[in-house]
């Protein structure tokens, strides 16, 4: 990312003062990879709560993931509801990932990556269909123990409209440099805090105060004149 090492010290600072203000909540568990996947590509804008409740309602409709992959787009929404931001954009995105897992397993799993390296992991999931650096590094982190930090929607929002990374960095530019800065054992809790954080409203954020120009004497003393002689006339 452009800057690196100036917004390194300027995430530092605010990541401090962030975590100082935040409720972390004890750290959650995903044992099954498919289940964390399926929570990151609906939560990406939404967060993990609502894609989360969104899960629980399908699990109580379908049977298993299986028969999620083969259903359509707007069966899978229609059994969520409006749970999550562009759900049945999302649900589209989940069952090409389901397919892309079978295609590969012959089976809705992705327990064999718990037996191969971190970085076998991260290369099995660029070449999946469907699955985004998000939820990548989602499954990375809480389901296989690796070093990774998944940056939401909201999240990189934030972290943009605070100048606390360069303006044209992508997705994928942001989670490396974080992971570059925050060390592994930290990486769920940054994350969780990150989850937390909003950007302040533009206009209460806005360090810089409009600089009001006084008028010279000169031009006061003109201003005078000129009024005098209006009376006058």
């Amino acid at each position: 990312m452009k800057d690196g090492t100036r917004y390194a010290a300027r995430f530092k600072k605010a990541y401090g003062k962030l975590k100082q203000g935040a409720t972390i909540p004890d750290l959650p568990e995903w044992p099954d990879p498919i289940e964390r996947l399926a929570t990151a590509i609906l939560g990406v804008e939404s967060g993990d709560g609502p894609a989360s409740r969104a899960i629980k309602k399908l699990n109580e409709v379908m049977v298993d993931w299986n028969e999620v992959r083969a259903s359509y787009p707007s069966e899978v929404h229609r059994a969520i509801g409006n749970l999550v931001a562009q759900g049945e954009v999302r649900c589209g995105e989940l069952i090409r990932a389901l397919n892309a897992i079978y295609n590969q397993e012959h089976s809705v799993s992705l327990d064999r990556l718990k037996t191969v390296g971190k970085r076998d992991a991260r290369h099995y999931f660029d070449e999946l269909d469907g699955v985004d650096e998000y939820a990548a590094a989602s499954v990375i982190l809480w389901s296989l123990g690796g070093h990774a930090i998944p940056v939401g929607d909201r999240a990189l929002a934030a972290l943009r409209d605070s100048d606390l990374v360069h303006p044209s960095a992508s997705r994928a530019d942001v989670q490396a440099f974080l992971e570059r800065h925050v060390a592994a054992d930290k990486a769920k809790e940054t994350c969780l805090v990150l989850e937390t954080f909003r950007a302040a409203p533009k206009a209460a954020k806005t360090a810089r105060k409009k600089v009001v120009k006084k008028a010279s004497p000169k031009k006061k003393a003109a201003k005078k004149v000129a009024k005098k002689a209006r009376a006058k006339g």
